[in-house]
C-alpha cells in the first residue's frame, strides 16, 4: 500500500526527539525538589567530616526520589498507591540485592529472576508494572553498590525512611488542597468539555481532526481516572457521584457535536464559549453558572447539541439524572464494569498461557539482563551494574518502543552527565551543588511527560550529584556512567531490538490490528444503525403519537422509553468503544514512527487509512443522530451493504490485497457514510 497524502512527513529522527504538549505541574516539581534535597542537605550540615551521616542522607535522598518518581499526581488514592506499592517493591529489591552483594554467581542468577519476574509483571497492571520495575532496578543497585551499612536490612530500611518523607510531603499536599479533593477529577471531566468547545472552534478548519482527536484523548483520560478513582467511599461520596454524572453527560453532547461537524456549517460563538463555561463552572463550584444559548433546532445535530447542552444545565442546577429526556448513564456507571479478582486472575492467566508477544517480550528483557551481568563481570569497567540497570528501564517490555527508548535514554544519559560533571567541576561542593540538585530534580516531572530522553536528561545529573557526594568527588564515576549507560543501550539494540522477528513484523502486526479496529467500526455500525436502531426510531415515532395522558397506553409507552434509553446507551458505549480502539491504534503508529525504516514507513502507510476510519465512524455517528432526530428509519438492506464492504476491508487488509468493489447505497441518509466507506477503500487500493 502507498503513503497517500495525510501521512505524517516528519522523520523518524525528528519523532524520537519530539516532545509532547503537557501542562507544567509545578506542585509535583516543588514536593520532588524538596524531599530530594533535604536529606542530604541536611546531612551536609550535620556531617562535620563524618562520611557515614552523608551516606545515610544520600540513601534517604535515593528514597524520595523513588517515590517522586512514582508520584505523578492525580487522585490521592492513586498517588498513595504508587508510592507505597513503589517504595516497598524498591526496598525488598535492594534487600534481595544486598544478600548476593559480591557473590558473582549468585548476582547473575537473582538479577536474572528478578527480571523475569518484572517482565511477567508488566502484564498484570500498570501500578504493578512500575512497582516491579522498581524492584528489578533496585536488586540491581543492592547487589553493585555497598552503601557501608550494616547489617544488611538497614539500607533497605533508610530507602523506606527515605520514600516514608516524599509520602509525607505528598500527604500534606493533599490535606492542604482538602477544599479541592476531587481537583483532578473535576479538571479531568472540564478538560472534555473544553475540548468539545475547542472542536467546535476548529470546525471547518485544517485542524478540526486533530481537535477531534483532543476530545477522544480527553474522553479516555477522564473516564480511566473515574475508573481509578472507582472505590465504594467515592461511591458515596455525593461530589464524585456528581462529577461522574456530568462526565455521562458528555456522551451525547459528543455525538452532538460529531454531527455538527459533518454538517459542517458554523454556529455561534456562543455556543462554544457555553461549553467552556460550563468547564469552569465544574473545574470551580462557585464560579458563575454558565449561560446556555437559546435552542436551535435548525438541523439534527443543532438539535441535539441543544437538548445535551439544557441536560448538562439541569445538572449544574442540581436536578436528578433520572429526570433527564436525554439518556445518561446513573451516576455511579462510568462505562466500564469493575472487573473482580476472579477475572484479574483470568486476563493474568490468557496473558501467559495465550500471549506468545508477551513472553517474547519477557524473553527480550531476561536475554539482555543476562547479557548485561555477563559484560559486567567480564568487563574491567569500575562500576559495571549501571550497565545492568539501563538495560532494565530500557527494555520493560510494557513502556513503549525499545528503539526508541534506547536511543533516548543514551543521548539523554550523555547530556544530563555532562550537565551533572558541569556542576560537579565548576560549582564547590555543598550548597551550590543543593540548589543545582533541586532545579534538576524539579525538573524530572516536567520532563517525564515530554520525552523520556529529556526525562533522563534531568533524573541523571541527581544521581550524579548525589553519588558524587557519596564518593566524595571521585571523577570516575562520571566518565564510568557514561560509558556503561552506552554500553547497556548497544546490548539492547543488538540484542533486543535487531535480532527478533516481532521488530521486522511490526509492518504485519500493524496491519492486523488496523483490520480489527475496521471491524470495531463495522460493528459500532451495526449498533448504531441496525434492526435495534430502526425499532428504537419506531418506537420514538410512536411515543410522540401516544396520548400522555390515556392511562392505557401508560406500559406501552414506558416500555419504548426503555428502549429508546437502553439503545442510546449501547450506541454510546460502542462508540466510546470504537474512538479509544482508534486511539490505541494512532498512539502504537506514533511509537513506531521513531524507529528507524523500513519500520517507520511502514507505519506511516497506515495513518491515512486510520484517518479514514475515523472519518467513517463520524459520519455514522451523525448519521444516527439526524435518523433520531428527524424519526427516519435506515434501511437495513443498505446498512447490510455498507457492513458488508467494512467487512471486505477488513478482511482485504489482513490478507494484503487490494479491497473488492462492492456495491454501496444511494440513499440521502445513508450517503456520508457511504461516500466515507468509499474513501477509505480508495485509500486501501492506493
Amino acid at each position: 500500500m502507498s503513503t497517500p497524502p495525510g501521512a505524517p512527513s516528519s522523520s523518524w529522527v525528528h519523532e524520537l526527539v519530539r516532545t509532547k504538549r503537557a501542562a507544567i505541574p509545578w506542585d509535583l516539581a516543588v514536593l520532588t525538589a524538596i524531599a530530594v534535597t533535604v536529606p542530604v542537605g541536611i546531612s551536609l550540615l550535620l556531617m562535620s567530616g563524618d562520611a557515614a551521616i552523608l551516606g545515610l542522607g544520600v540513601l534517604t535522598s535515593i528514597g524520595a526520589l523513588v517515590a517522586s518518581i512514582a508520584d505523578r499526581g492525580g487522585p490521592a488514592v492513586d498517588r498513595v498507591r504508587r508510592i507505597v506499592a513503589n517504595a516497598v517493591a524498591g526496598a525488598i529489591g535492594m534487600a534481595v540485592g544486598a544478600l548476593v552483594l559480591g557473590n558473582e554467581p549468585a548476582t547473575v542468577i537473582v538479577i536474572v529472576v528478578a527480571s523475569l519476574l518484572s517482565g511477567i509483571a508488566g502484564v498484570v497492571s500498570g501500578l504493578v508494572s512500575g512497582a516491579a520495575l522498581q524492584f528489578l532496578v533496585y536488586s540491581i543497585v543492592g547487589s553493585g553498590i555497598d552503601f557501608g551499612l550494616r547489617p544488611l536490612w538497614l539500607a533497605p530500611l533508610i530507602l523506606l525512611v527515605g520514600a516514608a518523607w516524599r509520602f509525607g510531603l505528598t500527604w500534606i499536599d493533599i490535606a492542604v488542597g482538602s477544599g479541592r479533593r476531587r481537583a483532578p477529577e473535576r479538571m479531568a471531566v472540564a478538560a472534555v468539555y473544553s475540548s468539545l468547545a475547542a472542536h467546535l472552534d476548529a470546525l471547518g478548519t485544517a485542524e478540526s481532526e486533530a481537535a477531534r482527536r483532543d476530545v477522544t484523548t480527553a474522553l479516555n483520560q477522564a473516564y480511566d481516572l473515574m475508573i481509578t478513582t472507582r472505590t465504594s467511599l467515592a461511591g458515596r461520596d455525593p461530589r464524585w457521584r456528581r462529577i461522574v454524572t456530568l462526565l455521562n453527560a458528555t456522551t451525547p453532547l459528543v455525538e452532538a457535536v460529531t454531527t455538527v461537524v459533518v454538517e459542517g456549517d458554523p454556529l455561534p460563538a456562543e455556543v462554544p464559549n457555553a461549553l467552556r463555561a460550563i468547564a469552569r463552572s465544574i473545574e470551580d463550584p462557585h464560579a458563575p453558572p454558565p449561560t446556555l444559548p437559546p435552542p436551535d433546532r435548525s438541523t439534527p445535530g443543532r438539535a441535539a447539541l441543544s437538548s445535551a447542552l439544557r441536560v448538562v444545565g439541569s445538572l449544574l442546577d442540581g436536578d436528578d439524572p433520572a429526570t433527564t429526556t436525554v439518556p445518561i448513564q446513573r451516576p455511579d456507571a462510568v462505562g466500564l464494569p469493575r472487573p473482580s479478582a476472579r477475572d484479574r486472575v483470568a486476563g493474568l492467566r490468557d496473558h501467559l498461557l495465550g500471549g506468545g508477544e508477551t513472553w517474547f517480550a519477557v524473553l527480550r528483557l531476561v536475554v539482555c539482563v543476562a547479557i548485561a551481568q555477563a559484560a559486567s563481570v567480564l568487563l574491567p569497567l569500575e562500576r559495571p551494574y549501571w550497565i545492568t540497570l539501563t538495560v532494565a528501564v530500557v527494555m520493560k517490555p510494557d513502556f513503549g518502543s525499545v528503539f526508541a527508548r534506547a536511543v533516548q535514554r543514551g543521548l539523554g544519559t550523555a547530556m544530563g552527565v555532562l550537565l551533572g560533571a558541569a556542576v560537579v567541576a565548576l560549582l564547590p561542593g555543598g550548597w551550590s551543588q543543593m540548589l543545582a540538585l533541586a532545579v534538576f530534580a524539579a525538573g524530572m516531572p516536567i520532563a517525564i511527560r515530554r520525552n523520556y530522553g529529556l526525562f533522563a536528561t534531568f533524573i541523571t545529573p541527581v544521581i550524579v550529584i548525589l553519588l558524587e557526594l557519596a564518593h566524595g568527588g571521585d571523577p570516575g564515576i562520571i566518565v564510568s556512567r557514561v560509558l556503561d549507560t552506552l554500553i547497556g543501550c548497544a546490548i539492547v539494540l543488538v540484542f533486543g531490538y535487531l535480532p527478533w522477528p516481532s521488530t521486522w513484523r511490526s509492518a504485519r502486526e500493524l496491519g492486523d490490528r488496523v483490520a480489527q479496529v475496521t471491524s470495531d467500526v463495522a460493528e459500532y455500525l451495526s449498533v448504531a444503525l441496525g434492526p435495534n436502531a430502526a425499532d428504537v426510531v419506531a418506537a420514538v415515532a410512536a411515543r410522540d403519537g401516544d396520548d400522555e395522558t390515556d392511562p392505557a397506553a401508560k406500559p406501552a409507552r414506558e416500555e419504548n422509553d426503555d428502549r429508546i434509553v437502553e439503545q442510546a446507551r449501547s450506541r454510546s458505549s460502542a462508540r466510546r468503544a470504537t474512538y479509544r480502539s482508534l486511539s490505541d491504534l494512532r498512539t502504537r503508529v506514533q511509537q513506531t514512527l521513531a524507529e528507524p525504516p523500513p519500520v517507520s514507513t511502514a507505519a506511516a502507510a497506515w495513518w491515512p487509512q486510520i484517518v479514514s476510519l475515523e472519518r467513517v465512524t463520524d459520519a455514522i455517528t451523525s448519521t444516527a443522530i439526524r435518523a433520531a432526530q428527524s424519526r427516519a428509519q435506515p434501511d437495513q438492506h443498505d446498512v447490510e451493504l455498507l457492513h458488508a464492504a467494512l467487512t471486505e476491508l477488513s478482511d482485504a487488509i489482513r490478507e494484503r490485497r487490494p479491497p473488492e468493489t462492492l456495491d454501496l447505497p444511494d440513499d440521502a441518509l445513508l450517503n456520508s457514510v457511504a461516500d466515507e466507506v468509499g474513501a477509505a477503500r480508495a485509500v486501501l487500493a492506493a
